[in-house]
């Protein structure tokens, strides 16, 4: 691929990027007007949905980023495809290694070394373990997961399915932006933006998980609850 032609991809893509932000905006709010509702098969149904459509904004992300403007070489663009089209830990991973290249060489510095597998581990937590469970949803398992031969039930994933609701996935979209913060500083500006932002937006992501670690649907539904009396009031 020629610059341009990275530059126009990436463009591209980030209108699929605003867009499905768009759909998963709308889709929240269809989700809390069945809570307000109690109709928990909408709930149940929309809330699957989201969760497809969380994964289909993490593929797209993906992509946008590989392409960002002034950041991969086009043989590394293809080196990172070629490595998600195996596995989808393979492309994350071949994504973060080739970024960090640019800051130094982080396999004989602690700290780089510190800073990749903290990315590595929130990647593989919040965007690699949650395509598992769109992939069954995807195949038909909306309710019941099986193993991967398809011969019996997984029921550790069958009770990720049946827990899986609007709190649980919008975390998932909120720290999959963190993320997308973290990794294009490390491509754009590895020698300066991604040193000054890392800790800013490590340190917000981590206050975001201990904010949000009590989270539940129960005090979702209690908060549209007390909007739908506010509203009437």
């Amino acid at each position: 691929m020629t610059r341009q032609e990275i530059n126009d991809l990436y463009v591209l893509q980030s209108r699929n990027v605003r867009r499905l932000k768009q759909v998963q905006a709308n889709l929240i709010r269809d989700i809390n007007f069945c809570l307000k509702k109690n109709d928990d098969f909408q709930v149940e149904v929309k809330s699957k949905l989201l969760a497809l459509l969380y994964c289909t904004l993490s593929e797209a992300q993906f992509i946008q980023i590989v392409h960002t403007p002034d950041g991969f070489t086009s043989a590394e663009i293809q080196t990172i495809k070629s490595a998600k089209n195996n596995k989808l830990e393979d492309g994350w991973k071949t994504m973060i290694d080739l970024a960090m290249n640019k800051v130094g060489d982080w396999s004989n510095n602690t700290d780089l070394t510190n800073r990749r597998n903290s990315i590595l581990k929130i990647i593989d937590e919040f965007i690699i373990k949650p395509s598992v469970l769109r992939n069954k949803i995807a195949h038909g398992q909306w309710e019941f997961a099986l193993n991967r031969e398809n011969t019996k039930q997984n029921e550790d994933l069958t009770n990720q399915l049946s827990n899986l609701d609007i709190v649980q996935i919008t975390k998932w979209f909120k720290i999959h932006q963190f993320m997308a913060l973290i990794v294009r500083d490390l491509i754009q500006s590895p020698k300066k933006g991604f040193h000054n932002n890392y800790w800013v937006n490590l340190t917000s992501l981590e206050q975001y998980l201990e904010t949000s670690k009590n989270w539940t649907l129960q005090n979702r539904k209690e908060r549209v609850a007390k909007k739908k009396q506010f509203d009437k009031s």
